[in-house]
């Protein structure tokens, strides 16, 4: 049974099966790296998330205070009577003007030479009894 042809097939079969031996170790080395890159890529996902989403946390409890605050700063500010506000304002402004104004017409009314007198004048009459309280 040595026919020529047959052991010419067998020959290809082996050729074939040593082929696909050759591409089936590769094809599970190729594997062990993909698996490899996968498990890496994973652990940096994983280093990620567990680093990044406690600052995302926080940055979004911040950002719902915030909101919370400007949510309360406009009703605030919705409700207030600005127009009223201004006028009250302007009404300060001008009661206090005209309060400086006849504070500065009372200062610039006072006779300075007539109260540097009556300070001499105290300044006299209080000399002799401060000398007097100082014997004892």
């Amino acid at each position: 049974m040595e026919d020529p042809e047959f052991k010419s097939m067998m020959e290809r079969i082996e050729a074939s099966n040593a082929g696909q031996e050759k591409y089936a170790k590769k094809q599970y080395l190729m594997s062990k790296i993909t698996a490899m890159a996968s498990i890496l890529v994973l652990g940096i996902v994983l280093f990620a998330a567990v680093s990044i989403l406690p600052k995302v946390n926080d940055t979004f409890q911040n950002m719902d205070i915030i909101m919370k605050d400007l949510e309360q700063i406009t009703a605030e500010l919705a409700a207030a009577d600005l127009q009223q506000m201004i006028t009250d304002v302007d009404h300060l402004v001008t009661s206090s003007e005209q309060n400086i104004q006849d504070a500065l017409t009372q200062v610039n009314s006072i006779d300075i030479d007539t109260l540097n007198q009556a300070i001499k004048n105290l300044s006299d009459v209080i000399s002799p009894l401060a000398n007097f309280f100082n014997r004892f």
